[in-house]
């Protein structure tokens, strides 16, 4: 969490919100829009990426081979019970509203932290402990792309989190048909979206995709309402 002078008036109140969250590590995230721990707005201005209007991204985008392993970890202590993530991908640069996100991982129960009841402290920089791996699909197109990190934690207010980073998918082949087959990304919690969690359930997604990590004693549980299309984003 990044603070204005005036901002600091209320420090305590904001250190609290600070160390409530969690924050994509690898892949490198965004540096403009600055990446930060909080959640996305509940209005859905900041959809998607956590970018406000006028935003401008920037960042060196990571080379990814097509088939290859990838880490996906985090930074912070507050893993809210952990819950359930996606890794999701558009060709789009920069990212707007009007973005169809491809789901190529789902990760249910235990993300951002496996076997935790509630945090793992009160450390906003640590490098949390559970790291996950994701694969780059072979078929999909060659070029510049925007990753995404979605996550819905399982103790605490009804939220969605969501960190992107700019990647360079690399390979041959490719079609863009392979890409339309992905699942879309769900979107909850926020406005322009009739899809809500409940707390205390790790999420099962309606349309995962192939490519599922379901951790052990995860407390699956399916969303509320229409979680499956791309016109239900904000």
């Amino acid at each position: 969490m990044y603070f204005t002078t005036k901002s600091l008036i209320a420090a305590s109140g904001l250190v609290m919100v600070a160390q409530g969250h969690m924050i994509m590590r690898t892949p490198t995230p965004y540096t403009s829009p600055q990446a930060n721990s909080s959640p996305l707005d509940p209005s859905g201005s900041d959809f998607p990426c956590k970018a406000g209007a006028g935003a401008q991204y920037a960042g060196t985008a990571t080379p990814m081979e097509k088939g290859s392993k990838q880490t996906l970890s985090f930074t912070g202590s507050a893993t809210h019970g952990g819950g359930s993530c996606q890794v999701s991908i558009t060709y789009d640069n920069p990212p707007t509203k009007q973005s169809k996100w491809k789901v190529i991982h789902s990760i249910q129960g235990g993300c951002p932290a496996r076997n935790t009841a509630g945090n793992l402290g009160n450390d906003p920089t640590m490098e949390a402990p559970d790291k996950y791996e994701f694969a780059i699909p072979q078929d999909i197109p060659s070029g510049n792309a925007t990753l995404a990190w979605t996550w819905f934690n399982k103790v605490g207010n009804r939220e969605m989190y969501m960190n992107c980073s700019p990647i360079d998918i690399v390979g041959s082949e490719g079609s863009e048909a392979a890409l339309a087959g992905l699942p879309d990304m769900m979107v909850a919690n926020i406005a322009g979206t009739d899809c809500t969690t409940k707390e205390g359930v790790d999420i099962k997604f309606p349309n995962p995709g192939s490519s599922v990590e379901t951790n052990s004693g995860a407390a699956l549980g399916s969303p509320t309402g229409n979680c499956g299309g791309p016109e239900h984003h904000p």
